[in-house]
């Protein structure tokens, strides 16, 4: 399994975050306009928009300690804050880190204690030599009946798919496994999104093509 690009890697932290504003404070006089100096967001919220979908600041940067730069987006909920970026959640969390940090010398609160709950989601694009008709020779066969039932139309196993008990109230993004859209039957190039930080998810496909490759796990 080659990783190719990174879709996205976001990364949740969830809290109540007006706890992060004791004073009540306006934040579009009093910390905005610090977040568009730091990190260089071209759009974001102005007073009159509607904020039901939560305060949104795109096209910005974050430096990583490198001195890579990375394009960041921003989304402050009422309970909890999202940030992506297209290289890896680490890097989407150590930003989260670090805004956070600064709240305090901005004349806000933060403590890590009001951070109740971390989640991911990640999508990437990758190159995998094994199809997924391996996970059972049987699906060659049924593909084939489904070419001949349909007029002769080539058909083959493209996509994979894991979901959450959609009873219970908390549901992860789904696991997704397919062939990216557009690209021939034999193409090794495929789409993956899990809700697991980014090096958790590339070890789950690397787990993934030794059972296509039909090696013992």
């Amino acid at each position: 399994m080659k990783l190719l690009s990174v879709g996205l890697a976001r990364a949740l932290w969830f809290m109540d975050t007006n706890e992060l504003n004791p004073g009540g404070k306006d934040t579009f006089t009093h910390l905005f306009p610090s977040l568009l100096e730091d990190y260089k967001f071209r759009t974001y919220p102005k007073q009159g928009d509607d904020l039901s979908e939560g305060l949104k600041f795109t096209l910005g940067e974050w430096v990583r300690d490198d001195g890579t730069v990375l394009p960041l987006n921003v989304t402050i909920f009422k309970d909890g804050i999202a940030a992506d970026t297209w290289s890896s959640t680490k890097d989407s969390e150590e930003f989260l880190e670090a805004v956070l940090a600064e709240l305090p010398e901005l004349g806000f609160a933060y403590d890590p204690e009001m951070v109740r709950r971390k989640a991911y989601l990640s999508q990437l694009n990758v190159k995998c030599s094994k199809q997924l008709h391996a996970l059972n020779p049987g699906l060659i066969e049924f593909a084939g009946r489904v070419s001949s039932a349909v007029g002769g139309t080539a058909f083959d196993m493209v996509a994979m798919e894991l979901w959450p008990d959609q009873t219970q109230a908390l549901k992860p993004a789904n696991f997704s496994f397919q062939r990216k859209i557009g690209e021939p039957l034999n193409s090794d190039r495929y789409w993956s999104q899990a809700a697991v930080p980014t090096d958790k998810h590339l070890e789950l496909l690397e787990y993934l093509e030794t059972l296509l490759s039909g090696q013992p796990a």
